[in-house]
Formats: structure tokens, sequence, C-alpha cells
């Protein structure tokens, strides 16, 4: 179904009253249909908050996604899919339609009926009351930004015994309010006052019910934005705006929460209430003002240039990470797309299964069958991620530990040139004085690049122990280290391998070629066709490009793999004694000097020369299969 380079990174968080922080299960997929239904089946109330993100460049940068977005997507990619299809396709379509309808009625049902976890007498009440119904809608709108359609509303009230006649029409009512008042948040010019102090009250009590959930963030987001103008146009707060324009100012912050309270007294409020909103505002505001302003300290590090440049790097997210290595990896690419497009198909045929069976009887073998290979494929695509994203942080530790050494050739320049002596010879006082200056700088510089690389260290081993629990023993990284490799088809084997099948396509080819030909018939075999060949064609290229991903893509692996190994058992050294760094730094110093000299030209006799070239001609017919050296 795919047909761009987005792809879409869901992780989640649990924030369960007795379980919240750790990491929940994620997904990295190039499918905005899955994505959308692994969205409306994880997220849950107060059980797990999911974070999207989306990138438009198949993984090289990213921005957060919003629910409403990706559901966008999905209609979007829904509607493509029966629009350019046949009738198959057109099915297949409107049988992911219905199921996504369903799992998002079942998503908002738990808001309806919210149940706090943490309630001692948990009950969910058979039907939703008319005050759940409408704050429904506005959860509704809040996330996905539309009205429920009624594919949506047909699954929803199925669920419940009694009819639901009131209740869509509220579910209605409550996404039409909640969506006028996001439609003023985008354009809080385009409103008057009055509008938008019922706007903001709205988007305030969406923050007071726990069935909102992480959502909150959402309203959030659209008060603030309510608020940045609202509090320069209300008469109540215009004055105070105008004098401190600053929103970090004690006088600004009190105007906002006073636009707050009075956005949930309404406009027909007690005058008691809001006369005690003014006169709080006024209290805060002159104390405020009294205050003298405060300026930031100034950091000890400000300025300063970091030791290694770039370091050390936080990768934005494990899912971000495994994006990254795929653009690194051409085989890793490869082998996740191919998990991708086989996990589409097997949510597809599941889909299909589950249409076709009767609810009311148990799953038939169909059904089991598409359920095991859906989640088969589902974890081999988990840990298809896993492992690209800590090679992902390997290898940003191995290009931290390669840039290390041309920082310290830059710190031992620019100690040279700070403490730099007259050319005329001084009195050697003067002279170890110099050369103690010089030292102290690249002491400094070099102390720093240690720290960079130890943090960096960290970042890697942090992402080991988090990727890979099972890590912390000797055992636990050895496996951990043969499913990089051996079981990513990158073993010691593999250009061997993949080197065979290009003999072996390359042979067919050529038999199906000239077969094709002399159009002689094999005995007992049908007549090699036109398509023969092209498929022949088709499956060289692919061992080709395999065999070129494979050059790519192992010495990378490999490079990644050593720096974790460094990183795992890496040991910090003691320090460095000054004699012992001053000879260090004049021998690298001479290495430079040599490395750039151009090399004499080297004379050996004619009889040697043909005797290396005959060695060089049968070492790599050995390497090659089926030639045999002469």
């Amino acid at each position: 179904m795919p047909d761009t380079d987005r792809l879409y990174a869901l992780s989640s968080t649990y924030n369960h009253p007795w379980l919240s922080g750790p990491d929940g299960p994620g997904l990295l997929i190039n499918d905005p249909v899955m994505a959308m239904r692994w969205y409306l089946t994880t997220e849950r109330e107060e059980n797990l908050a999911v974070t999207g993100h989306v990138s438009d460049d198949d993984g090289a940068t990213w921005r957060p996604l919003l629910p409403r977005e990706l559901m966008a997507d999905a209609e979007r990619a829904l509607a493509a899919m029966a629009d350019d299809g046949g009738p198959q396709a057109r099915q297949s379509a409107g049988i992911l339609r219905d199921a996504l309808a369903a799992e998002a009625a079942d998503w908002l049902d738990h808001r309806l009926r919210y149940v706090q976890p943490d309630d001692p007498t948990p009950y969910r009440p058979d039907e939703p009351s008319p005050e759940s119904w409408r704050r429904g809608g506005q959860i509704w709108a809040l996330a996905l930004g539309t009205r429920p359609d009624e594919d949506v509303l047909r699954h929803l009230t199925a669920r419940f015994t009694a009819p639901q006649r009131e209740g869509a029409t509220l579910l209605r009512t409550g996404a039409a309010e909640m969506l006028a008042a996001l439609a003023l948040a985008e354009a809080p010019a385009h409103g008057e006052a009055a509008q938008l102090l019922a706007a903001l009250g709205l988007l305030n009590r969406m923050a007071f019910g726990f069935e909102t959930g992480q959502l909150d963030t959402l309203a959030e987001d659209a008060q603030r934005s309510i608020l940045d103008h609202l509090v320069t146009v209300h008469p109540a707060t215009a004055p105070v705006a105008e004098a401190h324009p600053e929103p970090g100012h004690g006088a600004n912050m009190a105007a906002r929460a006073c636009l707050r309270r009075l956005s949930l007294i309404g406009p027909a409020g007690e005058p008691r209430l809001l006369d005690d909103a003014a006169a709080a505002l006024a209290e805060v505001v002159t104390a405020a003002e009294q205050q003298p302003g405060r300026t930031p300290a100034p950091s000890a590090t400000a300025g300063q240039a970091p030791a290694i440049p770039g370091y050390p790097k936080h990768l934005e997210g494990d899912l971000q990470a495994a994006a990254q290595w795929r653009l690194i990896s051409p085989a890793a690419r490869r082998a996740a797309e191919q998990t991708m497009d086989r996990l589409i198909r097997a949510t597809t045929v599941l889909a299909e299964a589950t249409a076709a069976a009767d609810v009311h009887q148990p799953f038939s073998p169909q059904q089991d069958a598409a359920l095991l290979s859906r989640g088969s494929l589902h974890q081999d695509l988990e840990e298809l991620t896993a492992r690209h994203a800590l090679l992902m942080h390997a290898g940003v530790l191995a290009d931290a530990e390669a840039a290390a050494e041309p920082a310290k050739h830059a710190a031992v320049v620019a100690a040279a040139q700070a403490t730099e002596v007259e050319r005329q010879p001084g009195t050697a006082a003067e002279m170890a004085a110099a050369r103690d200056a010089f030292m102290a700088h690249v002491n400094e510089a070099e102390d720093r690049i240690a720290k960079t690389l130890t943090e960096q260290r960290r970042l890697t081993v942090e992402a080991l122990g988090r990727i890979f629990p099972y890590a912390v023993t000797s055992t636990g990284r050895h496996t951990v280290r043969r499913n990089l490799l051996e079981n990513s088809g990158l073993g010691l084997d593999a250009y061997h391998q993949a080197y065979r099948a290009i003999g072996e396509s390359a042979r067919r080819l050529e038999s199906a070629e000239a077969a094709y030909r002399s159009g002689t018939v094999p005995f007992g075999r049908p007549p090699v066709s036109h398509d023969d060949v092209e498929q022949a064609r088709a499956a060289l290229q692919r061992a080709e490009t395999r065999f070129a991903d494979l050059r790519i893509s192992r010495p990378n692996t490999l490079r990644a793999l050593r720096a974790l190994d460094g990183a795992v058992h890496h040991r910090p050294s003691g320090s460095e004694a000054p004699a012992a760094r001053a000879a260090r730094i004049a021998a690298q110093s001479r290495e430079r000097t040599a490395a750039t000299a151009p090399a004499a030209p080297r004379t050996q006799p004619a009889a040697g020369a043909a005797e290396q070239v005959r060695q060089a001609h049968h070492s790599s017919a050995q390497q090659q299969p089926g030639v045999r050296p002469a």
C-alpha cells in the first residue's frame, strides 16, 4: 500500500498509576493504516501514552505527528487503494476501513465508559450518560480533528444493549464544539474576546477529567495559542500585557491565570467570583512589579566549542535510530522493507478472514493461521527494529571515536599557536614555562575529549541495556552479537554465498538465453519463453544488488560492533604522566609528518615482480568459485 518514503514511528510509555515511566511497545512502519490501527488499539487513557513522529525523507529527519494527521493519512491511503486498484483491492480497502472504524469505536468507548484504574470498586456502566456522550465527542475531535462518521457510530452503538437515540447527536454536538474551539486556536485573531474566552473554558475543562489521558497536552497547546492573543485584547488583562509583554514575567503569568479563572466562571458567573478574580490579579501584578528582574547567570561552558564537534550525540529515539541505520546499511533497509510488506499483507489477510467469519463461532483454521502469521511477522519486525537501533547507537560511538583523533591533532595545533614563543632563543626558564603552558592546553583539550568519549560510551551501553535487557551477562551479549551478524545474513560466509549466488544466476541466465535463441525444447520441460529469460535476468540483478549491498553493510556493521564491544569492556585508564604524554604527542607529530611526505620509489628485480603478480593471480583465482588456478 505505501508508495512514498514516509515513515511512522509510534512509541509508548506506561502511565498507569502503579506502573508509570517505563517504555512500552513501539512500531516503525511505512503504512499509515496499520500505524493508525496500532495507535487505536494501544493508546489508552491511563495505561499507555503513545507519542508519534513522522519522517517525509525515509528516516533522515523527523517531526512530531498528531493523531489527526495520522488518521487523515490512513483515510487517504484507503481511498487511493480503492480508486487505483481492482475489485480485490476495493474489497480489501472496504474491509480495512470497517476494521479501522471498529477499533476507533472501541477506543472511544473507553472514554465514554471510563473506569479509573485505581478505583477500588471498578464499575463500567451498561451505557454512557448524556454528559459522557458529549464529552466523548469533544475528546474525539481533540484527538482526531473530525466528527465520528457513520461506520464508527454503528460499531459504537452496537456495543450497548439499549438503543442510543440521543447519544449520536450529543456526540456530534460535542465534536462540533471542540472543532470550533480548535479553529479559534489556529487563528485567534479571527475571534471576539467572548468567543475566545468560551473556547478557553472548554479546553480548560478538558484537562480536569482522567479519561482525557495524554490528550490533555493537545488541549494545553490550544490554550496557549488562545492565551497568547487573548491576554492582549481582553479588557481585564490588556493593560498588564502591554506593560509586561514577556510571557515569563510574573505579571503576564498572573494575567494568563486570571483569564483561565474567568473562562471557568463564565460571563454569567457570580459577581463575587469575578471581583475575586480581579482583586487576585491586581495583588499578584503589584507584587511582581515590586520584585527586581533577574538575569540568568552565565554558564561556565557558555561559548566553549565542543571537544569533538557534534558529540556527544543524543539520538531522538530507538525507532528513529533504527530508521537512520537503514539509511546507512542497504541490507538492513531491504530486510525491514520485506518484513513490513509481509506484515501488511498478513494484517490484511487477517482482517479479511475476520470479516468473513461468524462472531458467534470459534476461530476457524484460516483465522488461526492468519493470526499466528501476523503475530510472528510483528515480532520479526520488532526484533529487526531493535537490532538496527542498537547498531545505530554503536555506529554513532564509532564515528565519535574516529573523530577523536583529528580533534586531538587540532588541539595540539591550537595549543602550539596559543603558546607560540618568539623565534630568538630564550632562557631555560622561559622555554620551560612555554612548554608547561603548551602541555596545560593539550591536557585540558584531551581531558575534554576523553570525557566526551566516556559520555558517548555511556549512552551506547544504556541503549544496549534498554533494547536488550538480557545482555547484562557475557552469554547475553554473545547472543546479541550472533543475532546482529549470523542471523542477519552478515556472517563470515556472507560474501561467499552472495558471490556464489551471482555465479549461479549468471549460469541460469546464459542457459535460458541459449535455449530461447536455439528454440530447442528440453525433454520433459516446457519451452523457454521471453518471460523466463527476463525472470532470470531479474534474478541476476537481484543477486548483484545483494552483493553490492553486502559490501557496504557488513563493514559498517563490524565497525559498529567493534565500538560496542569496546564500550562494554571499557575500563577508565589512569592519568598519563606529563612526560609520557609529551613523548606521545611528539611521536604522533613525527608520524603525521612522515605520512604526508612523498614516498621514495621502490625498485625490485623483474623476476621478483613477476613472481608477485603470479602469486596475486593465483590467490584471486582461488577466491572465485568455479575457477581452478592454472
